[in-house]
């Protein structure tokens, strides 16, 4: 396989990774997985996997590993990690050594609110990416549309949106496919280096505007609800959630409350090509899968 073309994929079997997986593949690249385990891969192959690499990325000589030979890194890092800064500055100095022609880094919308530590370890990733001279392209991803999933089931069947902020409190949220497709569009096309994307959605929507869309749609009531922040942590705790990840969810959904999370689609919809996806056409095809 012609180092050229090769593009790792670090955090690959998680969501977004699958889905951006699945996205690269449509877009003609040889994707390099990076995971945990090898028996992962399987289930990758089917998604357009071609390598696969095994490893830790706290663990540097994983990270070596995995890069070397590849043309292009794709790192979407652990999810609300208190790591994430070593983890990406891993991952660039193997990229470094190894002439990455490319070092996409999946980021988060408005890192520098910094109160939220996710955000915080995001922008100082992205200071250290900018300042290793490698050729980078920062993606900036908004709250995910995919967040109704796991409470799709009790939307159905009790006719209630319920989520850890404000009823009222607005978000550009966005489908995570589109952001895939993005991803896919600023690796596997020239033109993008050295650019930092926004990626919103095209609405403005609170849970009260999300649970309106779903009563129409579904076609019976659906209402919003606050969930206490109290009452989040217990479930978490419950679902084996460590105390960091608990603490750190905590604050991120008291900024949210306070603060909204609002962007602009303009960015996704130019890099798409089209516009980008609305809630409730998200919504619709949730409701086509069953």
């Amino acid at each position: 396989m012609s180092m050229r073309n090769l593009v790792l994929l670090t955090g690959a079997n998680g969501r977004t990774g699958r889905a951006v997986l699945a996205a690269l593949s449509r877009a003609g690249a040889e994707v390099r997985v990076f995971v945990r385990k090898a028996e992962q891969f399987e289930s990758l192959r089917a998604l357009g996997a071609c390598e696969l690499a095994v490893g830790d990325m706290l663990d540097a000589d994983s990270v070596r590993a995995a890069v070397k030979n590849c043309a292009r890194l794709v790192h979407i890092g652990p999810p609300m990690h208190p790591q994430e800064r070593e983890i990406t500055a891993s991952f660039i100095a193997a990229a470094r050594d190894q002439g990455i022609a490319q070092f996409v880094y999946y980021s988060v919308m408005h890192p520098l609110r910094t109160e939220v530590r996710h955000h915080r370890l995001k922008l100082e990733a992205e200071s250290l990416l900018v300042a290793s001279g490698l050729p980078y392209t920062i993606v900036q991803p908004m709250r995910y549309m995919q967040h109704l999933e796991p409470i799709w089931r009790q939307v159905k069947e009790e006719g209630v949106h319920a989520m850890p902020f404000s009823t009222e409190v607005r978000f550009s949220v966005v489908d995570l496919l589109d952001l895939a497709a993005a991803v896919a569009q600023v690796t596997a096309r020239e033109g993008h280096l050295h650019a930092t994307y926004e990626l919103a959605g095209p609405e403005a929507l609170s849970q009260d505007d999300m649970a309106a869309t779903l009563t129409q749609l579904l076609g019976r009531p659906v209402r919003a609800r606050a969930i206490p922040l109290d009452e989040m942590q217990a479930r978490a705790r419950k679902a084996g959630a460590s105390e960091d990840r608990i603490e750190q969810m905590t604050a991120m959904n008291r900024h949210y409350d306070e603060h909204g999370f609002l962007g602009n689609g303009n960015v996704l919809g130019w890099l798409l090509g089209r516009a980008p996806t609305r809630y409730a056409d998200y919504v619709r095809r949730l409701i086509a899968a069953g």
